[in-house]
């Protein structure tokens, strides 16, 4: 059993950690906003339209990733508007989120090991877009795009410590979790589920950043993260290196999806986005 003096350091680690995570720059609030919108809902266009146009980054970004080799528009797309109609909601709020995501990435410079966190990030969030067109859930791209978030968390509340559990070789994922918790107290989904309460996330996606390590994953989105998460890994984006990789091969093979071109489309992803 842990001594009493041990549990005490985790409790006073732990709230380090929370203090940190409390302090980081808020999460973009005009995507914020994009993410409680209904795109069913008729007023959708004109909440999305408004969105755009009160965040001129996250608007010139947009437009600047739509008319990328990425996304194949036949010509110039010049206004938010056209955008949103080539794009289609439901994918514009899955770049939007991306976009906002890589400002927020902004704060953590130029570390190998930020942009290593980022690529598995966008890895399990190409993958989510081919769950979606086959298994619904019009939000799986954004919570696989921010599941891993809490290791960007780590990594700026104790930059050395936490590089240094990145930089490792592990037999499997609960290996460099465990050293997670022995250093910090807690582990990168528990850090990560206090990012998403700090930045107001939606608490599905909270729910998700938290949970995505969960032998039964307590909802179905949590189920797919957990399937694009792996996915990524196994296409050579991992969240760490480890020494099972092979064994996360059956868990695409059961999707239906196909991995033909999938790195490729995973790296251009990347390039667009500035990662």
């Amino acid at each position: 059993m842990p001594s009493e003096t041990s549990e005490k350091n985790d409790v006073r680690e732990q709230a380090r950690i929370f203090e940190h995570l409390s302090k980081l720059p808020v999460f973009s609030p005009s995507a914020l906003r994009l993410l409680s919108v209904s795109t069913e809902s008729d007023s959708a266009m004109g909440a999305f339209f408004e969105a755009f146009g009160s965040d001129p980054a996250l608007a010139a970004d947009l437009l600047l990733a739509v008319n990328s080799a990425a996304f194949a528009s036949r010509c110039p797309i010049e206004t938010i508007r056209h955008a949103l109609t080539f794009l289609g909601l439901d994918r514009a709020r899955s770049l939007a989120s991306s976009i906002a995501l890589k400002i927020a990435m902004r704060n953590f410079g130029r570390k190998e090991h930020a942009r290593s966190v980022w690529a598995h990030g966008i890895a399990a969030a190409v993958v989510a877009e081919e769950l979606r067109t086959n298994h619904g859930a019009p939000e799986l791209y954004t919570a696989a795009l921010m599941h891993d978030l809490g290791r960007l968390g780590l990594l700026l509340a104790d930059e050395s410590r936490y590089a240094a559990i990145l930089s490792g070789m592990y037999d499997d994922l609960e290996e460099s979790n465990r050293l997670e918790r022995t250093l910090f107290g807690i582990d990168h989904c528990q850090a990560g589920e206090m990012l998403g309460r700090t930045w107001l996330f939606p608490t599905g996606l909270q729910a998700s950043m938290g949970a995505h390590h969960e032998a039964v994953p307590p909802s179905k989105l949590q189920e797919f993260v957990q399937i694009a998460c792996m996915t990524a890994d196994f296409l050579g984006f991992p969240e760490v290196q480890r020494r099972d990789l092979e064994q996360t091969a059956p868990v695409w093979e059961k999707t239906g999806i196909s991995l033909d071109n999938m790195r490729e489309k995973i790296a251009q992803r990347i390039a667009v986005l500035g990662g």
